[in-house]
């Protein structure tokens, strides 16, 4: 998919570099079904360590610009209501992917107990789940909004803020 407006295609971007750790983390949980996996494997090493950092620090820089650049003018332009729809799933999916990449963090340090793994694995499948559907709207909905919204100049203003956060 290709948006005219680089502030888009940045996002959109970062929605496919979650989906990739996201897939991963699917992955995880399929092959490892019920009993809790070896951190020393180096495919589940990685895809922990991916999780425990780029989850958080993608979802709350994301989230953050998105919530204070976007659907404010948004809301400007007389559209209220996809922002309010995405701030509520922001607020669900931020605590659940700090909480996951928290205990995949966990889990990189200690290894996983069947407790902490059936743990992990709970919340980690919500979040797979919230993550995949939210990434959808986004997509489908936001993005090509940013395209008809957004003028040549606000656009550069805001690729360029946003880059500087990342």
């Amino acid at each position: 998919m290709s948006f005219q407006r680089r502030t888009a295609q940045m996002l959109h971007e970062d929605h496919q570099a979650t989906i990739v750790v996201i897939e991963a983390l699917d992955q995880l949980i399929a092959k490892a079904k019920r009993k809790a996996p070896d951190v020393n494997d180096p495919t589940i090493h990685r895809t922990l360590k991916n999780v425990a950092g780029a989850i958080r620090e993608e979802i709350s820089v994301h989230f953050a610009f998105e919530e204070d650049e976007l659907f404010t003018r948004l809301e400007e332009a007389g559209d209220v209501g996809i922002g309010e729809h995405l701030r509520e799933e922001h607020a669900a999916i931020l605590p659940l992917g700090e909480q996951v990449s928290t205990l995949a963090a966990q889990a990189l340090e200690t290894g996983f107990t069947e407790a902490a793994w059936t743990d992990f694995r709970a919340h980690a499948a919500e979040l797979i789940e919230r993550m995949f559907a939210h990434i959808q709207k986004e997509e489908m909905a936001l993005l090509p909004m940013l395209d008809d919204l957004l003028d040549s100049e606000t656009d550069m203003e805001l690729a360029t803020a946003y880059g500087d956060n990342h």
